[in-house]
């Protein structure tokens, strides 16, 4: 077969048959990712920690664009449909022309939303794909013209690379489908299990008035053993907790970073006109010098921890106070 594809005198329309089909196999397979996401709630979501004391003021682009899309789940439902129905058309050689069309249609929407909402993890397939689609468009220009515009044009179905016995075989077709189908959800599946997963202590808590502690006002357990803490002075802090299911302990490490607390450290760096070398050591200390005095310092505490309905207990030797879950609160 590789022979023949070598030798034969329609070398360069055969490239060009493979380069294509590569191409709408790998939208296609993107697209099923992609959609999967969007349906089982992979995709659009913020977490825990970006609700409730983070303001639209304070967002990023990425925040930004997550918090648009995930609004409305009806609507990143349609977004997934139309991404599996472009993947669907792109897939057989009859319809692959509304797939690009309706692909390209949605995708440099995507590219430049990217692009412009800074959205760096994304933005290296998005180009991809964009070109992939772009590519698809125009190395069948003819045939596009001929099947929006009416022009007659002969194209043959399979070219000339394909043996008489392949041809009969078209049927496996529905299997690769099926397999890309199935590969995509799994996949999604997977990292959802892996990484969104609501663990035995989920939600945000918020301090009981009469078991105010001083330096734990709003806990967030989110996905994965995030931690978010907010205390009294509107301090926040961000790290990671871990649960020892049997002892029923939770431990919460977390550091504090605030934009106040920044620029101090960034002010007092500038100030000591220190060589370069030298700033990571003193950045640390004067950190620390900070955090102290705007009582501030790291947290790292175990609690043994009973949740009654919706209310968190939380004790150790030093202390002992209570949490509601206000999560509902927060979510749309």
């Amino acid at each position: 077969m590789i022979k023949k594809f070598l030798k034969s005198e329609n070398l360069k329309s055969n490239i060009l048959y493979v380069l294509r089909l590569i191409c709408r196999y790998y939208i296609a397979f993107q697209m099923f990712i992609y959609a999967f996401a969007k349906i089982l709630k992979s995709q659009f979501d913020l977490g825990l920690s970006y609700l409730g004391d983070t303001t639209i003021n304070s967002f990023n682009g990425f925040m930004l664009t997550w918090n648009y899309y995930g609004y409305s789940r009806t609507y990143g439902l349609i977004i997934a449909a139309t991404q599996i129905i472009a993947a669907l058309l792109l897939l057989f050689r009859k319809t692959e022309r509304i797939g690009v069309i309706l692909f390209l249609s949605f995708m440099i929407n995507i590219l430049l939303v990217d692009i412009f909402y800074d959205i760096q993890g994304a933005l290296s397939i998005a180009i991809k794909l964009s070109v992939m689609g772009v590519f698809l468009l125009i190395s069948d220009w003819s045939g596009i013209k001929s099947y929006f515009l009416k022009f007659k044009i002969k194209t043959p179905l399979f070219p000339s690379i394909l043996p008489e016995k392949f041809r009969k075989l078209y049927w496996i077709k529905f299997l690769i489908i099926g397999g890309m189908i199935f590969y995509g959800y799994n996949y999604i599946a997977t990292i959802k299990k892996s990484y969104l997963l609501k663990k035995e202590i989920f939600g945000i808590y918020k301090a009981v008035p009469k078991d105010f502690n001083e330096r734990y006002f709003r806990i967030y357990f989110d996905y994965d053993y995030g931690l978010k803490i907010k205390d009294f002075n509107d301090n926040i802090y961000y790290g990671d907790f871990s649960i020892d299911s049997l002892k029923k302990s939770v431990t919460l490490k977390a550091k504090c970073y605030t934009e106040t607390g920044y620029f101090l450290v960034k002010d007092s760096l500038k100030k000591l006109n220190l060589p370069k070398d030298s700033t990571k050591a003193f950045k640390k200390e004067i950190t620390k010098y900070y955090n102290k005095k705007r009582n501030s310092e790291s947290y790292n505490a175990t609690f043994d921890f009973t949740i009654k309905n919706d209310t968190l207990i939380l004790k150790n030797k030093e202390t002992s106070f209570k949490l509601v879950n206000v999560t509902d609160k927060y979510k749309h």
